[in-house]
C-alpha cells in the first residue's frame, strides 16, 4: 500500500498514543518481569504492547516488515520497515520513574520517513515526516539556538557495557565544569524528542538500539539539529551525537 509521508506520520501516531493508553492502565498491575540483568529489565510488559503496535500497523499496512526491541522478521529491500520500542525506558516504568515513551518509526532502506515518541505521563506527542518539520501536540518545534556550552544542558545515556559506561564516565568528567547541567534520564527517545525541541543542547549516546533512536533522529534532524550514528559493531549498537548543532562538542 502507497501511502504519503504524512499518513505514515499519522499512523504512527495514532499507535503510539493507543500504546500509551495501554501503559497508563498498567500503573494499576503489578508487573510480571521476564528477564532482570544488572542493567536493565525485561517485562511481559514490554512483549504485550509491542504485539499491539505491531497488530495495528500490519493491520493498516499489511505489506510492511516490522523490527521491535522484542523481535520481528525486518524488511526486504525496497520494502517499508516499522521499528518500534514498545517501551523506551524500562527501568523507570518497573521503578514507578514516569519518565519513558513508545517510539515507532516507519522506515525504508535505512531511511526514515516519519515516526512517532509519546510520553503517555505527560501527553506529549512528538512526531515528524520527512519534509514536512517536528511538532509536539501539533505545535512546530525547533532545537535550542544557545551557543555557549556553559549554558547548555547535555544528556549523556549510559550504556549497558563496562567499556561504554566507562566512556560515558569520560564524559561525566570531561564536560561536567564546562556545561551548566548533565543529565541521564533513562529514555532514548525522550532524550531525543527533548533535544529537537529546545530542552536539551545535545545527547551522547555510547551504545544505543536502532528501535531507540529512529524516530528521534528524524526529530532532531526536522527541527534545525544535527545527528551522527556510527556503529560500535556491525549489525549492534550504535554510538550516537544529536545536537542543535549551535554548541562546541569537542569529545564525544
Amino acid at each position: 500500500m502507497s501511502l504519503s509521508p504524512l499518513l505514515l506520520r499519522e499512523t504512527a501516531e495514532r499507535v503510539a498514543r493507543n500504546a500509551g493508553v495501554t501503559l497508563r492502565k498498567a500503573k494499576t498491575e503489578v508487573l510480571q518481569v521476564d528477564s532482570a540483568e544488572q542493567h536493565d529489565i525485561k517485562l511481559e510488559l514490554d512483549r504485550r504492547v509491542q504485539e499491539q503496535i505491531r497488530d495495528e500497523i500490519l493491520k493498516a499496512c499489511p505489506q510492511d516488515g516490522f523490527l521491535g526491541e522484542e523481535g520481528g522478521e525486518g524488511a526486504k529491500p525496497g520494502q517499508r520497515e516499522w521499528v518500534v520500542d514498545p517501551i523506551d525506558g524500562t527501568v523507570n516504568l518497573f521503578h514507578g520513574i514516569p519518565h519513558y515513551a513508545v517510539s515507532i518509526a516507519c522506515r525504508m532502506d535505512g531511511q526514515t520517513l516519519a515516526g512517532a515518541i509519546y510520553d503517555p505521563n505527560r501527553d506529549e506527542m512528538f512526531s515528524v515526516h520527512r519534509g514536512g518539520g517536528s511538532t509536539c501536540n501539533g505545535v512546530r518545534i525547533q532545537v535550542s539556538q544557545r551557543k555557549l556550552l556553559e549554558e547548555s544542558i547535555l544528556a549523556l545515556g549510559f550504556s549497558k557495557g563496562k567499556k561504554t559506561i566507562e566512556k560515558c564516565l569520560e564524559l561525566y568528567q570531561y564536560y561536567g565544569d564546562k556545561v551548566r547541567k548533565l543529565r541521564a534520564m533513562g529514555s532514548a527517545a525522550l532524550d531525543l524528542a527533548y533535544v529537537a525541541s529546545g530542552r536539551l543542547d545535545a545527547y551522547v549516546e555510547q551504545g544505543v538500539s536502532i528501535w531507540d533512536v529512529a524516530a528521534g533522529v528524524l526529530l532532531v534532524e526536522e527541527a534545525g539539529g544535527k545527528v551522527q550514528m556510527n556503529p560500535v559493531e556491525p549489525g549492534g549498537k550504535i554510538h550516537l551525537v544529536a545536537s542543535s548543532g549551535q554548541i562546541p562538542l569537542n569529545f564525544v
